[in-house]
C-alpha cells in the first residue's frame, strides 16, 4: 500500500529541511548557498500567492539526523498577518519541490474531488488541498521560484557528502515527509532558460475607483490627490471633456465623493520577485468614467 504524505500539516509557520549525508554535520559554504536559494524561492512564492507582502526567512534551529535546520517565515519590518497562513505556504513550497522532483515520470493517477487533489505516484499517496494546489500552479508561472529551486539544488549537487534532501514539519519526526536521493539533484538544479529580450518596464491601464482628498478644479496639470484600495495615489486629470464639466459646475465634488476613471502608469518587473512593481510617478487619469457621490 501506498504511503499517505500531506503538505496541509506545517505549525507555527515553519517548515524543517533535511539534508542526507554524514551523521551531525554538513559543510557551511553548501549550507549557506542552499538556504539562500531556499529564501530566495520562498519569498517569490509567497509574492506569487500573497501579493503586497515582503517575508523574511529565518533559520530558527538545528537538529538531529544527517543534519536539520528549521525554517521560520515572518512579515517584513511591519506587524500583522500574512493572508496566506503557514500551513498552506509551507505546503506550496513543499508539493513545489516534490512537484519538481517527480515530473510526471511515470504519469501519476491524478484523482479530483471536494476535498482536494489525490495524487498517485511512486510509493506516495499524495493528498493536496485546494488552496495548495491553487498556489502550488500560480507558483510555477513565476520564473524566479524555478530559478531559487535550482540554486538551492546546485549548492547541494556540487557537494558530495549530501546524498539526499528531504523536507518535514518538525526537528524531531523519524524521517523526513520524502527524501530527493543525489541521483536527481542536476535535473531539479537545471536553471530555467532566460530570455535576455524579455521587456521589464510596461504601461498598464486600469479601471480604478479612486476617493477625492484633493481636486484642482480647472486645467492646471497639477496632480490631484487619491486614495485607491487604501493607499494615497497622486494624478494628473487628462481628460478635457471631464476638466471641461466641472468648470461649467455640471460636476461637483466634495470630500469624499469618488472618481470612477482609467487609470494608466508604468510597471518595472522585479526579477527578484517575479512581480511587477506599480512606479507610483506615473499615475495618470486618462479617462472619467463617472462620479460617485458619498454615501449619506
Amino acid at each position: 500500500m501506498a504511503d499517505i504524505l500531506r503538505f496541509d500539516d506545517f505549525e507555527d509557520d515553519t517548515i524543517v529541511l533535511h539534508f542526507g549525508g554524514s551523521e551531525g554535520s554538513i559543510d557551511a559554504y553548501t549550507l549557506a548557498e542552499a538556504l539562500i536559494g531556499f529564501a530566495d524561492m520562498a519569498r517569490a512564492i509567497s509574492a506569487t500567492v500573497d501579493p503586497g507582502t515582503d517575508i523574511e526567512i529565518l533559520v530558527e534551529a538545528t537538529g538531529p539526523g544527517s543534519y536539520r535546520t528549521c525554517i521560520r517565515r515572518i512579515k517584513k519590518d511591519y506587524g500583522g498577518l500574512l493572508a496566506v497562513g503557514g500551513a498552506v505556504f509551507w505546503g506550496i513550497v513543499s508539493n513545489y519541490i516534490y512537484d519538481n522532483y517527480v515530473k510526471n515520470d511515470p504519469p501519476p493517477q491524478v484523482i479530483v474531488n471536494a476535498d482536494g487533489t489525490i495524487v498517485k505516484t511512486g510509493k506516495y499517496t499524495i493528498v493536496i488541498t485546494p488552496a495548495i494546489q491553487s498556489g502550488t500552479e500560480n507558483a510555477k508561472k513565476n520564473p524566479a521560484v524555478q530559478s531559487g529551486l535550482a540554486k538551492t539544488f546546485a549548492a547541494l549537487e556540487a557537494d558530495e557528502n549530501v546524498k539526499d534532501f528531504g523536507i518535514t514539519g518538525s526537528i524531531g519526526d523519524p524521517a523526513p515527509k520524502f527524501s530527493i536521493p543525489r541521483a536527481d539533484f542536476p535535473r531539479i538544479a537545471q536553471r530555467p532558460a532566460e530570455i535576455d529580450e524579455e521587456p521589464t518596464l510596461r504601461t498598464t491601464k486600469k479601471r480604478a475607483r479612486l476617493f477625492v482628498l484633493k481636486a484642482w478644479l480647472n486645467h492646471a496639470k497639477r496632480k490631484w490627490s487619491f486614495e485607491w484600495n487604501g493607499e494615497p495615489v497622486s494624478a494628473p486629470i487628462s481628460d478635457v471633456k471631464f476638466l471641461d464639466q466641472v468648470d461649467r459646475r455640471e460636476v461637483l465634488l466634495g470630500a469624499g465623493d469618488a472618481l470612477d476613471v482609467e487609470l494608466h502608469f508604468k510597471q518595472t518587473y522585479d526579477k527578484a520577485l517575479g512581480v511587477w512593481i506599480n512606479d507610483p510617478a506615473s499615475f495618470v487619469v486618462t479617462r472619467v468614467i463617472k462620479a460617485v457621490p458619498r454615501n449619506p
